[in-house]
């Protein structure tokens, strides 16, 4: 017998991982509390435990997404020959990310 896939996500993941990821910055890893989470992602304990795990797995989740996109112009300047090259691009793409209007990570959003 096939397990029924169950309901769907009632909210959106990336929002709520954008959400979380402030909660985070704001209060630190150790102080963030499930109820936290839970009340600044409007979801109850077990849609986010069934979504993300536990606190640290939805953290790692985070912290991968944040390495992979926002943050990837690091990894990317260190592959430039130069140092004065390299360190160039990193100010350039982190002067353009943080100044974006639409930045989900500028200093406005918080």
């Amino acid at each position: 017998m096939l397990k029924s896939p169950g309901r769907p996500r009632s909210f959106d993941t990336d929002q709520a991982l954008d959400t979380a990821m402030r909660i985070f910055w704001q209060k630190g890893f150790d102080a963030t509390s499930v109820s936290d989470l839970t009340a600044a992602l409007g979801i109850t304990r077990p849609s986010l435990y069934a979504a993300f795990g536990n606190k640290e797995s939805l953290f790692r989740r985070i912290l991968d997404r944040y390495l992979e996109g926002p943050s990837a112009y690091f990894r990317h300047a260190l592959k430039e020959t130069t140092g004065r090259d390299a360190i160039q691009r990193w100010l350039v793409a982190a002067i353009e990310l943080w100044t974006a209007p639409r930045s989900r990570l500028s200093a406005t959003a918080f």
